[in-house]
């Protein structure tokens, strides 16, 4: 007999139902956890995560906030038309500081390399353009004539591999997914994958990553230790076509995707079979993030998503508890 989908820990009803496009934690120095919600209204909602109460309301413009992140110092949003806004961190909340307009339609979401303060931002005919958190452009990644026609960025994730080589994951609107080197601004490999990826993730001590596309399948690829060459490894396949979102857990035990059809589904990493398929939202998920560290209320690391229902939904999955 199948096991029953487990419930979440907590359900959050976005503010004003606002669909919700883009989470991350934030954990602060005096102990204050909280998680913000970019939503369709072009608010950034600050939850926190001792009483799941909204605590602030941050204005950042009239677009859905399609992706955020947070730092010790930063907050940097990403608004639907290639806005992005760059926010410091200071006694009395969000300053905003500087502001990169891109003209961008795209849904490509931004990464960023906090450490070095450097963002990755897509653009129009194969391009990625890099900005310093000062929101000063200091290079980009344009593909040469030799490569086949890419067409637009559509996902991007920062990997810092050892001795120290950063390098950026692009996986492109014609299906092919580049790695390019940041040091030489050069691709190193490339991997035809299956139609548009929509997300893309990647775990450096599995030496693995996942593709999620338009398709009903979740792709998995390797990335070569030593030349750091990529290779398609399996094909998962899903009952409903299209992923919004993949991402992994820091432990590399377990990674999620979030799904067009509202489901959002938990694999193994080590078997690469699905665990559960949670069915709490009632639209498509937009977001699905694990917390980088243990969310004291729960004592785990905490899995949060979001979708067009207005809901975020806290799941507490896998975890081993001491």
């Amino acid at each position: 007999m199948a096991l029953l989908p487990p419930d979440p820990v907590y359900t959050i009803r976005n503010v004003d139902n606002s669909p919700v496009y883009s989470l991350a934690f934030s954990f602060l120095p005096g102990g204050l956890e909280r998680l913000l919600a970019g939503s369709k209204n072009g608010y950034v909602y600050a939850y926190n995560l001792q009483t799941n109460r909204v605590q602030q309301k941050i204005k950042v413009g009239q677009a859905p906030i399609l992706h955020l992140i947070h730092t010790d110092s930063h907050m940097i949003t990403q608004e639907k038309g290639g806005i992005y806004k760059i926010f410091n961190l200071t006694n009395s909340g969000y300053k905003e500081a500087f502001t990169i307009d891109t003209d961008y339609p795209g849904f490509c979401r931004f990464d960023a390399n906090t450490k070095l303060e450097t963002l990755y931002v897509p653009d129009r005919e194969s391009t990625i353009y890099i900005y310093n958190f000062n929101g000063e452009k200091v290079g980009f990644l344009k593909p040469d004539n030799e490569l086949p026609k890419l067409g637009d960025p559509m996902c991007l994730k920062y990997i810092d591999f050892p001795n120290n080589r950063p390098c950026l994951l692009v996986g492109y609107e014609a299906g092919w997914l580049l790695l390019w080197d940041l040091s030489t601004s050069q691709y190193i490999s490339k991997l035809q994958t299956k139609e548009c990826p929509m997300s893309v993730d990647f775990h450096i001590e599995q030496q693995r990553g996942i593709v999620g596309n338009v398709s009903d399948v979740v792709q998995i690829f390797n990335i070569g230790k030593k030349d750091l060459s990529l290779s398609h490894k399996l094909d998962i396949n899903i009952k409903n076509p299209g992923v919004n979102k993949v991402n992994t857990r820091n432990d590399g035990r377990v990674f999620a995707s979030g799904g067009w059809d509202g489901h959002i589904r938990i694999f193994s990493w080590f078997s690469l079979r699905p665990l559960a398929v949670l069915t709490e939202h009632r639209q498509a998920v937009q977001e699905v993030v694990y917390s980088t560290q243990k969310v004291s209320y729960w004592n785990a690391n905490i899995l949060a998503a979001g979708g067009l229902d207005g809901a975020i939904t806290l799941w507490d999955l896998y975890n081993n508890k001491k």
